[in-house]
């Protein structure tokens, strides 16, 4: 499938306000669902955070693994963007589309991020699932060491 093709798809199943862009490359990651990019419209570097999905915070079991796979999966790669709205951190919400595969969803079927809690995506549902069942990635940790980062994040607090 053509990224023309995919972002048509995705506007049509998404059915809100979403852009496609590319030409863009990876500057560093911050962790396993935010990076920084280059370049925006006006040449400035920005970050995104990856729409659906929620990766286990700095200090929390699997982070690095998550954060070195997202890098694995997006460096030295030609990137396409499709979502244009901001989070309340001013990051911009995206998939990101590399050799016309969603970089959000590889995250999930391998088991290296959550689905986001509020997220209604089926198919990252079923994914989800299926890392779940197939103790892939964060999944394979005892039950103890997986603690969704949302839970995580309300018994650590940002200082």
């Amino acid at each position: 499938m053509k990224l023309n093709s995919l972002a048509l798809f995705c506007l049509i199943l998404t059915a809100c306000e979403t852009s496609v862009s590319n030409d863009y490359r990876l500057k560093y990651v911050q962790d396993g669902d935010s990076a920084v990019l280059c370049c925006d419209e006006k040449g400035k570097q920005f970050t995104v955070r990856l729409k659906d999905i929620d990766a286990p915070e700095k200090h929390q079991p699997f982070a690095k693994e998550s954060k070195n796979h997202l890098k694995q999966l997006i460096d030295n790669e030609p990137l396409f963007l499709i979502g244009k709205k901001k989070d309340r951190y001013g990051r911009r919400l995206v998939d990101i589309i590399v050799n016309e595969t969603s970089v959000n969803t590889e995250m999930i079927k391998t088991g290296h991020a959550w689905l986001w809690r509020y997220s209604d995506n089926l198919k990252l549902q079923w994914l989800q699932k299926q890392a779940k069942k197939n103790k892939r990635g964060l999944w394979a940790l005892p039950e103890s060491q997986r603690i969704e980062p949302w839970n995580w994040r309300k018994k650590n607090p940002r200082k």
